[in-house]
């Protein structure tokens, strides 16, 4: 029988193999023909394939750049394509998103190879850990690398350009000489430099190039030789101009290479270092657990639960930290993609959250009120104080629900826990026979059996009813030294057991973390304010190079200049483009106007310069001491990124030793200790 139920299975496989060959063949032979007739019509499948590709792929930017988290790693990808290829817009955002297919379609392979193996709950969270972390590793070493490699590549690009041109008195000529020797990632931008300045359009190509160029530096550099190339160099008894240019450009370029080594210097080696006890966490719990087997009720209590948590939460925070103050700064061209207000839909679909939202918000006219606004305004956020009192509400709620959901869970592992471990609370150290082993599973069994009895009576159990049971239970004498021994250890256990809830304390600490939680939005625009007034001064730096530059020329004018400046800012484009189109209405008037839109005093004192310019004065005349601004705009910057280092490698330092130390201290030490006192107290207890 057994014989023809193998060779029932062997035809049957054989049959199903056979069947599955000539489906393929079948297909193989319609996909032909499918195929052949598109030829006869004059259609290309290829082409087809990649316009849907492109549709679904500018759809689905569109859609992950409005997304908070997946919006970060999108432009991570798009600064890597960045730097090592040109492209514009349209194919850039193709080119990320087939870089994002890809990784979504890695995650969900390993998603259905989890479900498929169902592994344990500890293995899952080991491979998202993994996954994690290997893409912060990917993230350094495929950007934060490259970034230093262009900016060196670009250091020694400068001076190259800068010798070239001291012999030809040509721009084109120079960069076209000094792309033959630069490093990879740099010949990739020289050459499209060198393309924009040959080209029959080279406004068009400018702009084109300044969207999708990956650092400021070269945005200006390939602005100023086109402007060279126009209008010829100028001269004067501090020499040429554009060779001042780059003297400045190099300048800062030294100071930004200067400050991003010293910075990875300080941070080196902390990011592993915050990650140890991820890894080492559970070999020391199951070393301390074998040396010292009382470590275990330890482990599964509430608090040892709430350790658990601590080290793992501890070590994640720190290495997203480290990460953190390991990022370069730098704004990014915005994308231009309109975002969707979901706090708008929530009001309108539920309009009783409005009312709350705005009775819970500060009342108009207050100081509270006007804080709020101008540090949202002052942080360029699109929220209104409503939208941001209701992201605090659903914080709130959130941590409360995440919380209290943690503790119950804590009771029950801890319930859990005393009813079906099988250690002795007596035995501190050493290590059990097997006959020992088996002789306190009985116990355990035995015990629960007991206490899920007590569960089920609708009275209170007495003592004198208990010892009554348990020596009916055990077929002693109730004075039988046996059933006091059972009856302590049962009524140790029924005293977790019965406090295994949520108490009201607990519930009150949620609510404490939850509202102190609930400010983190405000954090966040203090932080974007903070960011932004950052990227002022750079681009307050900026603006006056370009304009030491630009002021030599005598065909120069305060549009052009307002054109050069719209051109090259990110945090100030806006309204200069509304200064733009109010100027042929009244120069003076938009050049106000654009004064009051922005309030940071750097950029204050270049409008106050350019409305001297309209009438009174020459655009050489108002900035002739700007290169004295522009020094001391440089010292600042150098000052605070001496100090910024400083700083983080203190503070750094502190954040990398601290998973370690809640790891040794929080979860080895400290329960050792208070363990050891309290069987200390207990031995000691007789004697007392």
């Amino acid at each position: 029988m057994a014989t023809l139920a193998g060779l029932s299975q062997y035809f049957v496989a054989i049959g199903l193999a056979g069947f599955l060959i000539v489906l393929a063949y079948f297909l193989a032979m319609s996909q032909r023909d499918k195929n052949n007739k598109r030829k006869v019509l004059g259609q290309n499948r290829s082409n087809n394939k990649n316009a849907t590709f492109n549709i679904y792929a500018q759809k689905g930017y569109n859609q992950l750049i409005r997304i908070p988290g997946v919006r970060k790693v999108v432009l991570r990808i798009r600064k890597r394509l960045e730097t090592l290829s040109i492209y514009d817009e349209y194919t850039l955002r193709r080119e990320v998103m087939k870089v994002v297919f890809t990784i979504l379609s890695v995650i969900l392979i390993v998603v259905i190879l989890l479900v498929l193996v169902r592994p344990s709950v500890m293995v899952v969270f080991w491979i998202l850990l993994g996954l994690v972390f290997l893409s912060g590793a990917l993230i350094d070493f495929f950007v934060h690398r490259v970034e230093m490699r262009l900016l060196q590549q670009l250091k020694a690009f400068n001076n190259r350009v800068r010798f070239y041109y001291q012999q030809t008195k040509m721009v084109d000529d120079a960069i076209f000489d000094a792309t033959a020797q630069v490093g990879p990632e740099m010949k990739i931008q020289a050459e499209r430099i060198y393309d924009i300045l040959t080209s029959l359009e080279p406004e068009k190509e400018l702009a084109k190039y300044e969207e999708v160029a990956p650092t400021r530096f070269l945005k200006v550099i390939a602005g100023l030789s086109l402007l060279v190339k126009e209008q010829g160099d100028k001269f004067s008894e501090k020499g040429s101009a554009y060779l001042r240019g780059l003297s400045a450009i190099n300048e800062e370029l030294n100071s930004e290479i200067l400050y991003r080594n010293k910075l990875s210097y300080q941070l080196r080696s902390l990011s592993t270092l915050t990650i140890v006890p991820i890894f080492f966490a559970l070999p020391i719990k199951n070393w301390a657990i074998d040396k010292f087997p009382i470590m275990q009720s330890f482990y599964d209590s509430r608090i040892g639960f709430v350790c658990e948590v601590a080290v793992y939460a501890t070590a994640l925070v720190c290495y997203l930290v480290i990460r953190k103050m390991r990022e370069i700064h730098e704004t990014s061209n915005s994308m231009g993609v309109k975002r969707v207000f979901w706090e708008e839909k929530i009001f309108k679909r539920v309009p009783f959250v409005e009312k709350i939202c705005k009775a819970l918000s500060p009342t108009p006219y207050t100081k509270k009120h006007f804080q709020l606004q101008q540090l949202i305004k002052d942080a360029n956020s699109p929220l209104k104080i409503d939208w941001l009192m209701l992201h605090r509400i659903l914080i709130t709620l959130s941590v409360v629900i995440f919380l209290t959901g943690g503790l119950i869970f804590a009771h029950l592992r801890e319930e859990k826990s005393v009813l079906n471990s099988s250690l002795p609370s007596t035995l501190f150290a050493g290590e059990l026979s097997d006959e020992e082993k088996g002789i306190l599973k009985e116990q355990t069994a035995f015990d629960k059996r007991v206490i899920e009895e007590i569960q089920k009576s609708d009275t209170t159990v007495t003592e004198a009813e208990m010892k009554s049971y348990l020596a009916a239970q055990l077929g002693v004498d109730e004075k039988d030294p046996k059933v006091n021994i059972a009856y302590d250890r049962i009524a140790e256990k029924w005293i977790v057991v019965k406090n295994a809830y949520l108490k009201w304390w607990e519930f009150v600490i949620a609510i404490a973390i939850a509202f102190a939680a609930s400010y983190a939005p405000i954090w966040n625009l203090q932080l974007k304010r903070y960011l932004r007034f950052k990227d002022m001064e750079i681009e307050v730096y900026q603006h006056l190079i370009l304009i030491s530059i630009l002021k030599e020329f005598e065909s120069m004018s305060v549009y052009k200049i307002l054109e050069w400046i719209e051109r090259f800012s990110i945090v100030f484009k806006e309204p200069v483009q509304i200064a733009l189109q109010n100027f042929d209405a009244g120069p003076d008037e938009a050049l106000d106007k654009l004064g009051k839109d922005i309030s940071f005093e750097g950029f204050q004192q270049i409008v106050e310069r350019l409305r001297l310019s309209i009438i009174r004065i020459s655009i050489q005349e108002a900035f002739d001491d700007i290169d004295i601004e522009r020094e001391f705009y440089f010292n600042q910057r150098k000052e605070e990124q001496n100090r910024s280092v400083d700083s983080k490698g203190i503070i750094g330092g502190y954040v990398g030793l601290a998973p370690v130390m809640v790891l040794v201290f929080l979860y080895l030490v400290i329960p050792l200790i208070y363990i050891s006192l309290i069987k200390t107290t207990d031995t000691m207890q007789p004697f007392l």
